[in-house]
């Protein structure tokens, strides 16, 4: 057998616990201990540590465990949150692993200043490219600074729901000195940001290719067209509030050749014209249109009519837009078959049978939601050949606010063997008895039942107010938000 090697870059997670040790012989069982393993497995049990755990017991052992407690393969990112006396511990740590941090998240309490940031962020961290300061208090101009100058190469920028964030701000981040090599930046409801502020960082040597203003209602058409043309080459995903905006802000994304998200929330002002430049923008592959009340029938199946580039299409979000039907549901499974993940809740029009149609030919789809929907019944969910690749593929079911549905109880048998979420909030049909039995069968599965309460093989037993823990909620979140598609789901 060849030697492997004692480096974490030859260490391979998915080996078995003899492959790996097969480089060295452990000592009599009676006697070993932890220190008797190699590096390489030593860093694997480190990474089950929580970090603090990591500073303060680990690395306090021996000079051994302190160099692999602050090994740079521990510290790509780093969350942290400052607060007055937490700053000379923050300092010490951030100091041992500046050169390691790839993806820094950083908050703080009201009181922390700005020289409280001066002492614990590392006079440099030549490899962050991800800085994460979202929903952060008190970001000001001179903080912000000291950022760019300490922290030169970040590629990706979060500054979502910063009150804050100003057009002054963007002036800042759009100067040539600051982060030259910046290409996503999230300015997501930060209110205080105008026109003016959206245009500097546009006309900006930046090369952005992923901008999200999405909350940011008081934009104008002038501003979107002015970020469409000045970033043409370079945009692939962007995200908006539709509020303020009309037809005229969707035109100019037609130049946008590498555009392949494009996200409107509350596009109550769009109509078919819209659609018919959205149809245009043949490298799509994530579509979110949420509340086009404006927009008809008749749209929508021109914009899924064959054949036309909507056939690129993985992503598809139609929530609210009221004049969804069964029809447009023909329209969709016939122009994007290779749909993976599709939301029409509130789309009261779809019946039944445009559940059906979803069923027999969307057979990769992965994620539904079907929320608020009143006239589906879900029976084509079971039973028989209808829908067998469907069935195989689906992982996360959304059917909060489905009055139908008591047929679920047969689902963990066959059906759905690969499902891995139903949300059945404010589905009255559907009784308690119905999702015990689903959850007590299916081991992975995980059900959100009309309550609200997050149910699971292990938590069906527990308490109401075990069932709804938030950090709980929070991690179902996050399994949703990580797959493929995640974005188009309604949270939980």
């Amino acid at each position: 057998m060849d030697t492997i090697l004692a480096s974490p870059d030859n260490f391979d997670i998915s080996m078995t616990p003899t492959t790996a040790c097969a480089a060295f012989e452990f000592p009599n069982p009676q006697s070993f201990s932890l220190q008797d393993l190699p590096d390489h497995v030593l860093l694997e049990v480190f990474k089950a540590l929580d970090r603090s755990e990591l500073c303060s017991a680990a690395a306090m052992v021996c000079r051994r465990w302190y160099r692999l407690a602050y090994s740079p393969s521990l510290w790509k990112r780093v969350d942290v949150h400052v607060s007055k006396s937490s700053e000379e511990s923050l300092s010490h740590l951030l100091d041992a692993i500046s050169a390691a941090i790839r993806n820094l998240a950083l908050t703080k309490d009201d009181e922390t200043t700005d020289s409280v940031i001066a002492v614990i962020l590392p006079s440099s961290m030549p490899s962050l490219t991800v800085l994460d300061l979202g929903f952060m208090k008190g970001l000001t101009l001179s903080m912000l600074d000291l950022f760019i100058d300490r922290c030169p190469h970040v590629q990706s920028l979060n500054l979502e729901g910063i009150k804050e964030v100003c057009d002054q701000t963007l002036v800042l981040i759009a100067s040539p000195s600051a982060w030259p090599l910046l290409e996503e930046l999230c300015i997501s409801h930060c209110l205080a940001v105008s026109d003016a502020g959206l245009s500097a960082i546009s006309v900006s040597s930046k090369r952005l290719r992923c901008v999200n203003v999405d909350g940011i209602s008081q934009l104008s058409d002038e501003s979107i067209e002015r970020l469409a043309i000045s970033q043409k080459d370079h945009l692939e995903r962007l995200y908006l509030d539709g509020l303020e905006l009309s037809d005229q802000a969707i035109l100019p994304l037609m130049e946008c050749k590498n555009l392949s998200l494009l996200s409107v929330s509350f596009c109550e002002n769009l109509t078919d014209c819209a659609l018919g430049y959205i149809k245009e923008m043949a490298a799509l592959s994530h579509l979110h249109l949420r509340k086009g009340t404006e927009m008809s029938e008749n749209g929508f199946r021109q914009l899924f009519a064959q054949p036309n580039s909507m056939a690129s299409l993985r992503f598809l979000n139609l929530s609210e837009c009221n004049a969804i039907n069964d029809r447009c549901i023909e329209a969709i499974s016939l122009c994007c078959p290779n749909l993976e993940a599709l939301c029409l809740s509130w789309c009261w029009s779809v019946t039944e049978r445009g559940l059906i149609t979803i069923v027999e030919r969307l057979g990769q789809c992965r994620l539904l939601c079907m929320e608020g929907i009143k006239s589906i019944f879900g029976g084509c969910l079971l039973g028989g050949e209808l829908g067998t690749s469907f069935r195989d593929s689906i992982r996360f079911i959304n059917l909060h606010n489905c009055n139908a549905g008591s047929s679920f109880r047969d689902v963990p048998n066959l059906n759905l063997a690969q499902v891995r979420f139903i949300d059945l909030r404010q589905c009255n049909m559907i009784d308690d008895t119905t999702v015990t039995e689903m959850v007590r069968r299916k081991k992975d599965l995980i059900v959100i039942n009309y309550y609200g309460e997050i149910l699971d093989h292990i938590s069906i037993d527990r308490s109401a107010p075990e069932r709804n823990h938030s950090a709980y909620r929070d991690k179902v979140n996050e399994i949703l938000k990580d797959l493929p598609g995640g974005c188009c789901m309604t949270a939980i």
